[in-house]
């Protein structure tokens, strides 16, 4: 179920399908893990892993209380809304995860991977976004970032990289290659665009691994 609106969050970008469609060619990457994903939109990411995918858990979230009050709807469009798989929740980048209101996060439960899709086409969300890195890291250490990012500009592109590093993580390219449309068997979209798949680690110091 795609939607567009007047806002990035409720609409989805090709990011978003060709990261689907490499965890579809990859299930095990999501098969019986705990997932999060960061900037949800229309919640395609989270309710594809959450029907066909096998996670343990995934929670959908949104910095956008709009977006996030849409989710449950595209739950039950999608016959999720009985589901304890899949839920939503708003999470703003730049802001503690944890605190005296909030000790414990996503109910104590582990977060193995983090999934996102087009998160950094604005410069000025990546510093808090690569804050939230640092917030999971914390709470996760030995999490997994799954970033696909569309690079309209280069420039913009390359703030993010380089942010991941200043931050002390590492960040490898993945090669995964975009299907032509002429063979594309849906959910359909453009094969012009560059969509770069992005995996961010923490970086640990010999000896302190988790």
């Amino acid at each position: 179920m795609l939607a567009a609106a007047g806002t990035t969050g409720l609409r989805t970008w090709e990011a978003c399908l060709h990261l689907g469609n490499y965890l579809c060619t990859n299930p095990s990457i999501i098969r019986g893990h705990s997932v999060l994903e960061l900037g949800s939109g229309t919640g395609y990411l989270s309710i594809l892993c959450a029907k066909y995918l096998k996670p343990a858990h995934i929670l959908a979230t949104d910095g956008d209380d709009d977006v996030v009050a849409s989710l449950p709807t595209n739950f039950y469009l999608n016959g999720l809304q009985d589901s304890s798989i899949i839920e939503a929740k708003e999470l703003k980048w730049g802001h503690a995860l944890t605190g005296e209101e909030h000790p414990e996060w996503n109910l104590g439960r582990k977060v193995d991977l983090v999934l996102g899709a087009d998160l950094t086409y604005d410069p000025r969300n990546i510093p808090p976004l690569v804050s939230t890195f640092a917030e999971i890291f914390e709470l996760y250490p030995s999490a997994k970032i799954l970033i696909a990012a569309t690079v309209r500009s280069l420039e913009t592109f390359e703030k993010f990289p380089e942010a991941c590093e200043m931050s002390g993580f590492s960040l490898q390219e993945l090669v995964f290659e975009m299907p032509k449309e002429d063979v594309q068997e849906g959910p359909f979209y453009s094969d012009q665009a560059l969509v770069r798949l992005c995996l961010v680690t923490k970086t640990f110091k010999p000896g302190t691994e988790n």
